[in-house]
């Protein structure tokens, strides 16, 4: 499987698709922390739902895919540009996750939606105003999440089907557009129905190659547009590790100093290790400052 992103139309029928599958950028981003099976696939799964909607953006900016609560996942965090650089990271409790199993759903993960929220924020950087959408965390799948989310966000049905294999996420959505005709009924109803009976195999084709896309939906004459390459890529860097510590205060800086005799910062996205000596640090303090950080 190859890391691609592409979008599709179904010919003479008011219905759009777009097709995603993440492989050597998946493991990337999963393999930064020694995150537990559980949290591992739905890492997966939510970097392939992150990536189609990303693709399908007007602005440059990010779409942020945040949950946030008590249960044994405590905080998921999953970011993919306009450009499709994907990163994520997550917060969890060792002996609640494994307790669960590997097959543990993010509903379960979350503790449900009495105890968590799911936010899709979209971060439109210079052009405009965040604007966020919750998602409630009653759904079985992350498939049916996002399918919520966007039948209420852009209201248009919509349609979503993920397999994994391999340490490899696909996935299949599906939308029906406005102004649909009696025709138009008949293809979203068939095409849902081979989205909901399709495997691992037969997703996994259909999202990396034409032929298997047409082998998914037979019969039906699709336009598919030139494909993207999601990557996996962490917007950390020396500049924005100094500015989050000049914002620490020179008073905790001290307080490291004093007890590591350097100063340690490490990327909760992509583990990368920022260190600081002791007069790199304070130099950061100083008129102009600028220190020179090693990075690992």
């Amino acid at each position: 499987m190859a890391d691609a992103l592409s979008r599709f139309l179904f010919e003479g029928a008011g219905v759009r698709g777009a097709r995603v599958s993440l492989a050597g950028s998946v493991r990337a981003v999963v393999g930064a922390h020694p995150y537990p099976p559980a949290v591992v696939h739905v890492l997966r799964e939510l970097a392939a739902c992150a990536t189609l909607l990303a693709g399908s953006l007007k602005f440059d900016g990010t779409l942020i895919v945040q949950l946030a609560g008590d249960g044994p996942v405590r905080l998921i965090v999953v970011e993919c540009t306009t450009t499709l650089a994907l990163r994520a990271t997550a917060q969890w409790d060792e002996a609640r996750v494994r307790a669960l199993g590997d097959d543990a759903t993010l509903r379960e993960l979350s503790g449900g939606p009495e105890s968590a929220r799911l936010a899709i924020t979209l971060d439109p950087r210079a052009e405009g105003a965040m604007t966020q959408g919750i998602v409630a965390l009653e759904a079985g799948s992350v498939a049916q999440l996002f399918e919520h989310y966007l039948t209420s966000s852009e209201q248009i049905a919509s349609k979503l089907a993920l397999a994994q294999s391999g340490g490899e996420v696909a996935g299949v959505l599906l939308q029906r557009l406005p102004g649909s005709t009696a025709h138009d009924d008949a293809v979203w109803r068939e095409a849902c129905a081979a989205l909901d009976a399709a495997d691992m195999p037969a997703l996994g084709l259909a999202a990396t190659s034409d032929a298997g896309l047409a082998a998914l939906f037979p019969g039906r004459d699709l336009r598919v547009f030139r494909p993207a390459t999601p990557r996996a890529e962490c917007s950390c860097s020396p500049a924005r590790v100094e500015g989050a510590l000049r914002i620490a205060g020179r008073g905790e800086i001290e307080a490291a100093l004093a007890e590591q005799g350097r100063v340690e910062v490490v990327c909760e996205f992509c583990g990368r290790q920022y260190v600081f000596a002791p007069a790199e640090a304070r130099a950061l303090f100083a008129p102009q400052g600028k220190a020179r950080v090693t990075r690992h």
